[in-house]
């Protein structure tokens, strides 16, 4: 069975933890840098989802 890496909901990325410190150790360590990232892209999603 696959794994899932990343829930989206309306107003929340659910995301596995392996794949948000590999996001921070890819940043050197900027968890600030992931964080803006992570909303960036719940962001984008949740703009898809409007325009239905």
């Amino acid at each position: 069975m696959a794994k899932q890496r990343m829930i989206v909901t309306d107003d929340q990325l659910l995301i596995d933890m392996n794949l948000l410190f590999n996001a921070i150790r890819e940043a050197d360590g900027d968890w600030e840098k992931v964080e803006q990232d992570m909303e960036a892209y719940l962001q984008a999603v949740q703009s898809m989802t409007q325009k239905e």
